[in-house]
């Protein structure tokens, strides 16, 4: 039983705590929370298309450095430069940019609309490259649950 005790420890630190761990988000799910966010439905579209082209709509994505040490974090990937700070609350947004990358995203909309009210959602490279002027994914599958 000793000899088991050891592995059973190292077995639990490789699993580490699951429950932290981000998600792949369905369009539904994305929807929901969209309109938890009271995101305007006739944006829906435009907003979907921004999280799969951004981050295939994972909750756990980090993408950089891109230029000055600025990384991209979370479902909306939002930078590190302006926005949020690493390690510390700080940005635009006063956010750690690593609470982005948990399962709530409610965190991140509001930080991506102060992004759009403030610079569009040209700010997201990958929206301007498959989302503008292309057919947007259609969300009206997705019925709102209460």
């Amino acid at each position: 039983m000793r000899l088991l005790w050891p592995l059973v420890c190292l077995l639990l630190a490789l699993l580490g705590d699951r429950s932290a761990e981000g998600k792949e988000l369905t369009v539904c799910e994305a929807v929901r929370e969209l309109a938890k966010a009271r995101i305007s439905r006739s944006l829906f579209s435009n907003w979907v298309c921004l999280m799969q082209s951004s981050s295939s709509l994972r909750t756990d994505l980090v993408t950089g450095p891109k230029g000055a040490s600025s990384y991209s974090y979370g479902i909306l990937q939002i930078g590190s430069g302006k926005w949020c700070a690493r390690g510390r609350v700080g940005g635009t947004c006063n956010k750690r940019c690593e609470d982005f990358i948990d399962n709530d995203i409610q965190d991140d909309i509001q930080c991506a609309k102060k992004i759009l009210d403030s610079e569009g959602f040209k700010y997201w490279p990958e929206w301007t490259k498959k989302c503008k002027n292309k057919p947007l994914p259609a969300v009206g599958h997705c019925a709102r649950r209460r």
